[in-house]
């Protein structure tokens, strides 16, 4: 399977792509904005990899949590793919790319946020399945540490890193397998600035 990975929801830019076994990966700064650069980004995942477009099988899309504009881009360049190759395209949370990489039961996956906040959810691993555990929220870095630690208290690994494309692979590589599908619509944990109400 060839199996491509795009994540614009984070400050950097990543692409991710597993052909015949091997991952090339790479991540971009943000000198140049998302939008400019995804294409480029995966043209050139594709030169290393040495395969064409048409030979996609399926891709992945981070979803969010994350930047809304990002995320915006991340979707609508999936969305375009997956009608031109009629391949498969799953939008994935990151929270739960998070939690894959941890192989603990009862799992806190979380990721860094605006500002110093932290990104959270709930997770249960049973088996090869991995499942949400009530809502995902954030916290703000003063009340991280309290979280966290009633989180450990209850039995809970916490994963807390920033993740890339290549994160994305295993959790799509699972959802395929299971024919348990996403939705694909963006994870927005939390409302765009100009849709926070005015005081």
């Amino acid at each position: 399977m060839n199996l491509l990975a795009v994540d614009t929801a984070g400050e950097n830019l990543s692409v991710a792509l597993e052909s015949e076994g091997t991952v090339f990966s790479l991540r971009r700064s943000t000198k140049i904005p998302h939008d400019e650069a995804l294409l480029p980004a995966v043209e050139s995942i594709l030169k290393r990899a040495k395969i064409r477009w048409d030979d996609l099988d399926s891709a992945a899309v981070a979803s969010g949590p994350g930047r809304f504009t990002g995320i915006r881009i991340g979707l609508s360049f999936a969305a375009m793919l997956g009608l031109k190759l009629r391949i498969p395209v799953l939008a994935l949370s990151r929270l739960e790319a998070v939690a894959e990489v941890c192989p603990a039961g009862k799992i806190l996956g979380a990721l860094p946020g605006w500002k110093g906040e932290i990104y959270h959810q709930f997770f249960r691993r049973k088996k090869n399945l991995l499942a949400t555990v009530g809502e995902a929220a954030w916290v703000s870095p003063g009340d991280w540490p309290q979280v966290r630690g009633e989180a450990e208290a209850r039995g809970n690994v916490v994963s807390l890193r920033e993740t890339d494309a290549s994160d994305l692979l295993a959790v799509a590589r699972r959802r395929l397998a299971s024919k348990k599908i996403p939705p694909f619509k963006p994870f927005y944990l939390k409302p765009a600035g100009y849709e926070r109400p005015r005081r």
